[in-house]
């Protein structure tokens, strides 16, 4: 991506972010988690809506015009803090879908929590399904298959693109949270 659309698109991102301390949405999550085992499949789906909302926000703006739809939802998520790294472990391609499986560093829920007997990172799997769900026009579904709350050092994420004709990134590639400076004026 071209240093000036990657500018353009971390600060239009950090136009609409509200920067809340990451130990303070993982008490959040701590304290509803009993409540969220009966309505686990609820925050999958608003965390869903979310992600549309973010995709159709950006595409409002300006920011998804001749841009790759993956890169620039990484970078939205990696930026809003949603994790530290992701790496693309496997595509396939087959009977008019695409499965893409994420190993993700850092999760902002399963690297804090540990020893869960569940997955603890839906929501982010919902937050990236609606939003490639919103920018590609086509059905995705998302899940956790594997989480470090269990006792891994990373998640995997499975997104299930009703499309195989869609640019998903090869195996390998590799997104990181982008460094920012931010200069505040007045």
């Amino acid at each position: 991506m071209a240093e000036e659309v990657r500018h353009r698109l971390v600060e239009g991102i950090l136009e609409d972010t509200v920067l809340i301390e990451r130990a303070a949405v993982v008490d959040l999550y701590t304290g509803f988690e009993k409540l969220l085992r009966f309505v686990g499949g609820l925050l999958y789906t608003v965390s869903k809506r979310a992600g549309k909302m973010t995709a159709r926000r950006m595409r409002e703006k300006g920011l998804l015009e001749s841009i790759d739809y993956f890169e620039a939802m990484m970078t939205s998520f990696l930026l809003g803090g949603y994790a530290e790294k992701v790496v693309v472990e496997d595509v396939e391609r087959s009977h008019g879908e695409a499965r893409v499986r994420l190993r993700v560093y850092g999760t902002l829920l399963g690297s804090r929590l540990k020893d869960r007997k569940r997955p603890v990172d839906q929501p982010f799997v919902g937050y990236l399904a609606g939003w490639l769900e919103e920018a590609l026009g086509v059905k995705v579904d998302g899940r956790e298959l594997e989480c470090a709350s269990r006792g891994g050092d990373s998640c995997v994420f499975e997104l299930r693109v009703r499309s195989s004709d869609v640019s998903v990134p090869e195996p390998g590639r590799v997104y990181a949270r982008p460094k920012v400076r931010i200069l505040v004026e007045h």
